[in-house]
């Protein structure tokens, strides 16, 4: 590790020792200054919010806006409590531990289950808090700046099983059939490659045919996880879905519309930065204007 890395594990080791009503604190400023200065991704926020709530008016918009940049800016201390949080800690923090563990306790071990979650915030921390219940696997896609990569690995494998990269679908489709516990984020534009578009939010976006296809393939069950906060607790979600690898188009809008479902109640909690409606089918004009589409 170099001395940059070492500097800058040091500084968030230093922020993570903070009081939690602090470090919420700090972070909403984190996530004020985001907005701020994040102007592009600003708009790309607001104009999917815009386009997924046509039924808000622009100061319920703007709302939901600044709170999920807040919720950006308090993720950085969540990603910490994931990383050094111990397991009792952690626990504490979820109100309904005994429930979910109960639940997840009474899951048909012999199946594989593929644990889909979302891309909000403090999604490493959701990987962290299913890890209390199960043990897990996921899979993450290399990051460009290493110090952050080397971060992200060391967070994501100190509490999973493995940690699969995009190519090793197939290995991650063995693991489910032995009946071990996967992580997968099926919500974002991951190109025309094995995706289809599917209404998400009442527009069309390109959906990942994975578990479709891992149900079809691995007899998986299917749940979809979330952690949403409130103040400075937790409430965990595990929702068995009906998601059977028959028939791909209601599988893939089954997943969609129980993840619509888990955002409509807490709009901010979401990545709206990404442009989740990038591409499009053949002969649709671009869903974004041309100021907010990346150069290339």
């Amino acid at each position: 590790m170099k001395f940059k890395e070492y500097l800058i594990y040091f500084l968030l080791k230093i922020l993570n020792s903070l009081p939690r009503k602090l470090q919420l604190l700090l972070g909403k400023f984190f996530g004020f200054v985001l907005f701020l200065l994040s102007k592009k991704r600003k708009e790309i926020a607001r104009w999917n919010l815009e386009k997924c709530f046509p039924e808000k008016d622009l100061i319920e918009i703007n709302l939901i806006l600044k709170a999920s940049f807040f919720r950006l800016g308090e993720a950085l201390f969540e990603f910490l409590n994931a990383f050094w949080m111990s397991d009792k800690e952690l626990k504490k923090l979820i109100v309904n531990f005994d429930y979910v563990e109960k639940a997840c306790f009474d899951m048909d071990n012999s199946k594989g289950k593929l644990l889909l979650f979302m891309h909000n915030p403090n999604l490493d921390l959701v990987v962290r808090a299913t890890s209390l219940f199960m043990p897990v696997s996921g899979m993450a896609k290399k990051q460009k700046n290493k110090i952050i990569d080397n971060l992200f690995k060391a967070s994501r494998e100190k509490f999973t099983e493995r940690i699969f990269n995009p190519r090793e679908i197939l290995e991650l489709m063995d693991f489910l059939k032995k009946g071990k516990a996967c992580l997968y984020a099926p919500d974002q534009d991951y190109g025309f490659k094995n995706s289809t578009f599917v209404d998400f939010f009442g527009n069309k976006a390109l959906t990942v045919k994975f578990p479709y296809i891992a149900a079809r393939r691995t007899n998986c069950d299917v749940y979809l996880f979330s952690l949403e906060r409130n103040n400075q607790k937790y409430f965990a979600n595990f929702k068995k879905l009906n998601v059977f690898g028959k028939n791909l188009e209601e599988d893939l809008r089954t997943i969609n519309f129980e993840i619509e479902e888990v955002i409509r109640k807490n709009p901010d909690n979401y990545l709206w930065s990404h442009r989740r409606f990038k591409n499009r089918p053949d002969g649709e004009a671009s869903f974004y204007p041309e100021n907010l589409l990346r150069k290339r």
